[in-house]
């Protein structure tokens, strides 16, 4: 098949000139020397320049603002999506990501193995090396502060990719500038009864099952699953299934457990009777509206939500409208939904839809560590199984206070 006239031209022109490229969110250039800004009448963005700039060959679109939290592991986390566009007929492969600070001060970088680990596609969820003609990805960044005074209120992201088709091969899209929100995550209680060696599973920032699912939805994409955990739990053998039969949820350690509410808020929405699944693997097919299962939605103020899912059939004993206090029991831990373990599926978004918003840090006022699994891997293998898990200390075991528990952390409530 002959080239498009179009895809001709984009080579040609790629091939002219240097390349300078910019993030299409990026701060307005400075004007021309003897030019005005103006303003659009339609869109109202500014116009700086009278001549021609060079073709962008990658599109960097941020997903922000960015709520920095503090996690288990005492650092203050900023994590953010980058939308990548390849917008020619060439292969794409970035090569380099830098974040600086305002200053100009480089924060992080990542190679071409480490950028290629945190770039995501919906059918692979990472170590996407190459974006081919028009393909999209999406880039997870996450920076570790040691305190909130230390995070600058702006991270500029420049992203350097490489294609035998670009003048010197390479070319560096940014700066393009993600703001970081002063809003203050919500300090909440346990979402369980109390217990011991609850399993943060799927926590952030680096799981793909939570941190890397966009939803495209109602012609938007949703990340309301952004600081998701799927609390589960080992029995004193480091076990997920005290029983002997993993494909009964009942024989589950957490099975039955009580969901409590984290927070005073006001019940939005229930949804139960949905039968458990059977362990093992998710279910065949499931319906958005059933993918939480038996589930809970609290209003907890100022435009914040959590989310319960996948709770057992009939065990649910609050109503929409109701208000609830903090403790206060909602149901019982179940396998209902799109889910292949018994759990609790726990998260904060900014609407009352648990597919339709964004995700919202949040810490836990009060909690203890008592190390963590090694691994997503070992969890994965053993976690519908009678086998133990591998679970070795943390440095920071012990209490901790307004902190998020972070992935595969060993957690008591007390």
């Amino acid at each position: 098949m002959a080239p498009s006239r179009r895809g001709t031209a984009v080579a040609g022109l790629l091939a002219a000139g240097a390349m300078v490229i910019t993030g299409c969110v990026a701060a307005p250039e400075p004007a021309e020397p003897g030019v005005i800004p103006t303003t659009s009448p339609i869109s109202g963005e500014t116009r700086t320049t009278t001549t021609a700039t060079a073709l962008t060959p990658l599109l960097v679109t941020a997903r922000g603002p960015v709520v920095p939290f503090t996690g288990s592991d005492g650092k203050v986390i900023v994590t953010y999506e980058l939308a990548l566009e390849n917008t020619t007929p060439l292969t794409l492969t970035p090569t380099k990501v830098e974040v600086l600070a305002p200053s100009g001060a480089v924060l992080q970088t990542l190679d071409q193995a480490q950028a290629a680990a945190a770039l995501a596609q919906p059918t692979k969820r990472g170590g996407v090396q190459q974006l081919t003609e028009a393909q999209t990805a999406t880039l997870y960044v996450t920076l570790e502060f040691g305190a909130r005074p230390d995070v600058p209120d702006r991270l500029d992201n420049r992203i350097t990719v490489s294609a035998p088709g670009l003048p010197a091969g390479t070319a560096t899209a940014g700066p393009v500038p993600v703001t970081v929100s002063p809003f203050p995550p919500p300090v909440l209680g346990p979402p369980l009864e109390p217990g011991t060696r609850y399993v943060a599973a799927d926590s952030c920032c680096d799981s793909p099952r939570h941190r890397r699912a966009p939803l495209p939805i109602d012609n938007r994409v949703w990340l309301a699953q952004r600081f998701a955990v799927d609390w589960e739990q080992l029995d004193d053998r480091n076990r997920t299934v005290t029983g002997e039969n993993p494909a009964d949820p009942a024989d589950y350690t957490i099975y039955g457990k009580r969901t409590i509410a984290a927070a005073d808020g006001t019940v939005v929405h229930v949804e139960n009777g949905l039968p458990d699944q059977k362990p093992g693997a998710l279910p065949a097919t499931t319906s958005p509206a059933q993918a939480d299962g038996n589930s809970v939605v609290i209003d907890i103020g100022g435009g914040l939500h959590m989310l319960y899912a996948h709770m057992q059939n009939g065990s649910i004993v609050v109503n929409e409208g109701q208000r609830v206090t903090r403790g206060e029991q909602l149901g019982l831990v179940g396998n209902s939904g799109n889910t292949s373990a018994p759990h609790l599926h726990f998260h904060v978004m900014d609407g009352p839809s648990p597919l339709t918003s964004e995700g919202v840090p949040y810490t836990i006022d009060s909690f203890a560590t008592t190390g963590e699994i090694t691994s997503t891997a070992a969890f994965d293998e053993l976690e519908n199984t009678t086998r133990p898990l591998p679970v070795r200390p943390l440095p920071g075991d012990g209490r901790h206070r307004d902190q998020m528990p972070l992935d595969r952390v060993l957690v008591t409530f007390s």
